[in-house]
């Protein structure tokens, strides 16, 4: 919410609203969850869409937002925490009868919103291209406005954030660091690899003494079960990232660390 520059307000909750393709029963219950991501829609239809659930679905106390791809946001002033919401890429095949929320109110936007967008104009040519509709809502990962703290403040260091995904731009920008937008990044297998390892380490020439840079492509390839293009991304980390930074700051003569990890596991089975 922050990142796409939303000015929440002390008493809102942000939910993220993924963009998901659920299969055709008329019964939400009886729906299994095809695809989390609606195919990878593109931003712009994405946007379309959601301007259409907007007009429909928002109130005085709803508002929704597009962000990138599929996901999206839900603003509910005055909203309620602790919803028990089930992410939709933990359940990626499964029938969803078992994970729809037991909030009425989030439970009956998710249900209105198929038939806000079932046949929309976006989703019908998706599908003439034979590509997978976006035709539900799924509402999900709600929490309040962010209370981070400045990072500068905190560690006495200059710090930025590279990444194509707001909820990491989102803290970056809350603790006030530099939020570095880097062509073609997508968060995902055909993202800027190397463009984000030469923002980085120009981060560090320019006089930051910490840079935070996140790569969602193997996350993503681990939830869509693509084991060939998960080592891929993998190793265009090494070769177009980790060693672009390595042999740029080697160059530089100054002490260095480089710390590699992931932020949790996407086992593929």
């Amino acid at each position: 919410a922050v990142s796409i520059g939303i000015n929440m307000k002390d008493d809102d909750v942000a939910l993220r609203c993924n963009l998901v393709t659920l299969s055709d029963e008329k019964d939400i219950k009886e729906r299994t969850m095809v695809d989390y991501s609606a195919g990878e829609i593109s931003t712009e239809e994405a946007a379309e869409l959601i301007k259409a659930v907007n007009e429909e679905l928002s109130t005085d106390e709803l508002e929704f937002f597009a962000g990138i791809s599929y996901r999206h946001c839900l603003i509910w002033h005055g909203g309620k925490i602790n919803l028990e919401l089930t992410p939709p890429h933990d359940i990626s095949d499964k029938k969803v009868t078992d994970y729809l929320p037991k909030n009425e109110m989030i439970y009956s936007l998710m249900e209105k919103s198929r038939d806000i967008l079932e046949n929309h104009p976006v989703n019908v040519a998706r599908k003439e291209k034979g590509l997978k509709p976006a035709n539900s809502i799924w509402l999900w990962g709600e929490g309040t406005k962010p209370a981070v703290e400045n990072f500068e403040n905190k560690t006495g260091l200059k710090g930025a954030v590279i990444s194509a995904v707001d909820l990491i731009k989102g803290i970056g920008i809350s603790a006030d660091m530099e939020v570095i937008e880097v062509l073609g990044a997508t968060g995902n297998i055909d993202t800027n690899f190397r463009g984000k390892g030469e923002a980085g380490l120009k981060a560090l020439i320019d006089g930051n003494d910490f840079v935070y840079i996140h790569i969602e492509a193997p996350d993503e390839c681990g939830h869509r079960g693509e084991i060939d293009n998960k080592v891929k991304a993998i190793e265009l980390i090494d070769s177009e990232i980790v060693k672009v930074v390595k042999e740029g700051l080697e160059k530089l003569g100054e002490d260095f660390k480089i710390m590699v990890l992931p932020d949790h596991p996407t086992p593929i089975a």
